[in-house]
């Protein structure tokens, strides 16, 4: 017996639909794409995370001359390598924790034990640290870390405390590639604009 076209179909659909049905559970995997962090800028470019505003970031920044696009990670905002004279390369990176990010003197101390230094409690700081004005009304706590028994760490940091987060940039290199750093970490600082 031949059925009706119309009636061939439908009967059709109706075994597609009970097919593509099951009680059982499955597991699907999708494929999404991820819009990825700009690369470096040049200088005098404002960058702001992400792409834009619209990323959800409070604030911006301007990549001063000669940084480069470093290696990211899920912790990092950003990432710069430094090229050096030394013939090293500084790594750079900026990190938002929200909160108090554990306290400012737990993560300083956290920066001394990344090139061997002791933790020590504030007053052990001396001239290391220091509150560094960037000249658009912000403040924040500039630390120099030199491991004087290895001429080969030395951390450059600043401590950006805001009302619901702290923002740390970080430069690590040895100590003449941190001295050298110096002006182009503070001009980085500098830079960091709070809307």
């Amino acid at each position: 017996m031949k059925l009706p076209k119309n009636l061939s179909i439908a009967f059709a659909s109706i075994l597609l639909v009970f097919a593509g049905c099951s009680d059982e559970p499955s597991v699907q995997k999708y494929r999404v794409s991820k819009t990825p962090l700009p690369a470096a800028t040049t200088a005098g470019t404002s960058v702001q995370p992400g792409g834009g505003s619209d990323q959800g970031l409070p604030f911006t920044w301007v990549v001063p001359e000669g940084w480069e696009a470093g290696k990211s990670s899920s912790m990092r905002l950003a990432s710069y390598n430094v090229p050096l004279s030394t013939g090293e390369t500084g790594d750079f990176s900026l990190v938002q924790l929200s909160g108090a990010a554990g306290g400012v003197m737990a993560n300083i101390n956290r920066w001394r034990g990344q090139i061997g230094l002791e933790p020590v409690e504030v007053e052990g700081l001396g001239s290391s640290a220091h509150m560094h004005d960037t000249g658009q009304g912000q403040q924040y706590l500039h630390v120099t870390l030199i491991n004087e028994n290895n001429p080969e760490s030395a951390i450059l940091g600043a401590i950006f405390q805001q009302p619901d987060f702290v923002l740390f940039a970080k430069l690590t290199a040895s100590r003449a590639g941190a001295e050298e750093a110096q002006e182009s970490f503070e001009a980085f600082c500098n830079s960091v604009t709070f809307k």
